[in-house]
């Protein structure tokens, strides 16, 4: 099977952009060259990779399937330069962390924030996107920070934070004045949801259908932060990790306990084979603060010296914590 480098990257342009000629901007190449390396990749791979839409080109299951496994591989040469370099200025490598959409928008930022206040360590952030699996066996990834269970992954799981859903509420909203808010009284509002698609929306769902009720949102994303947004502008209300719920708090969010407990837990993806760097325990030990000072009174967190005793971080001597609860998911 012949394949070239330069096709893989004309395929990779056609996934992020949807289009040839979107891709041939990309690579600096013309609309007739990107389509001939992908009809001569596709003729080397023997299947189809795309099908169109009008211009559009959109990805068959055997070309996602494709693209899971070349993007590790693309990312892992274009980085060469970079090594190279690191290599020659005696510089070390980055601490490559990926997370899940919702785990980025503030909780990385803070420990990022803190782990560079500590450390000289440099930083490459990915997104770890949970329905394409793009994280079997993915080696160039230090670590990633996911809801629990993840399945996509023959990564170590660590769990090292469990947290309460919370109702978001818009400021000035009857239901804010309450210190305890019940899902029926949301199923009332104007309700913005998560899609069907994510973690927490089955659980949300059946939950509410315990309490007697139903949810009929006339607002669904697939992002929390989004819906924390359109809370704060007043279009509804929702029910919401509490640490992104608690970053728009500024912005006019408020943030209430729910009578029926749903929980979420946090957890750590670290690869089994590879030995834990200094960078990698501090990195681990600031995401642990961060989610105790985002999270406030809606999360139970791992103390440092239990996670960090685990084989796969190495030895470091434990601080001292109170609160205890499971340390591997298996």
């Amino acid at each position: 099977m012949d394949i070239r480098l330069d096709w893989l990257r004309a395929f990779r342009a056609i996934m992020q952009t949807g289009t040839v000629t979107g891709a041939a901007d990309f690579v600096l190449r013309t609309q007739p060259q990107v389509s001939r390396m992908l009809a001569r990749l596709e003729a080397s791979l023997n299947f189809q990779l795309f099908t169109r839409e009008g211009r559009r080109l959109i990805p068959t299951e055997n070309g996602l399937r494709f693209y899971a496994h070349i993007e590790p591989i693309l990312m892992n040469f274009d980085g060469l330069k970079g090594v190279a370099e690191d290599i020659r200025t005696k510089r070390g490598k980055p601490l490559i962390i990926a997370a899940e959409p919702f785990l980025l928008h503030s909780l990385l930022p803070k420990a990022v924030e803190t782990m560079h206040s500590r450390t000289d360590a440099k930083f490459a952030i990915d997104m770890c996107v949970r329905e394409v699996g793009l994280w079997m066996s993915r080696s160039n990834v230090d670590l990633a920070l996911v809801a629990l269970p993840f399945t996509h992954s023959d990564m170590e799981r660590v769990a090292f934070a469990e947290a309460e859903l919370v109702a978001s509420l818009p400021t000035g909203h009857p239901l804010a004045e309450r210190e305890i808010v019940h899902l029926t009284d949301l199923a009332a509002e104007p309700f913005i949801a998560l899609r069907h698609t994510t973690l927490l929306r089955s659980q949300i769902d059946l939950a509410l259908m315990r309490s007697g009720g139903v949810f009929r949102p006339f607002i669904e994303t697939g992002s929390g932060a989004t819906a924390c947004s359109l809370v704060a502008r007043g279009l509804g209300v929702s029910v919401s990790d509490p640490i992104v719920a608690n970053s728009f708090e500024r912005e006019g969010v408020v943030v209430r306990r729910l009578s029926t407990q749903l929980k979420l837990t946090y957890g750590l993806l670290v690869d089994s084979r590879a030995s834990a760097s200094p960078h990698l325990r501090e990195m681990v030990s600031c995401l642990i603060e961060a989610v105790q000072e985002l999270g406030k009174e809606f999360v139970t967190v791992e103390p440092y010296g239990k996670v960090l005793s685990l084989p796969i971080f190495g030895k470091r001597k434990p601080p001292t914590s109170s609160n205890v609860f499971r340390s591997i998911l298996a």
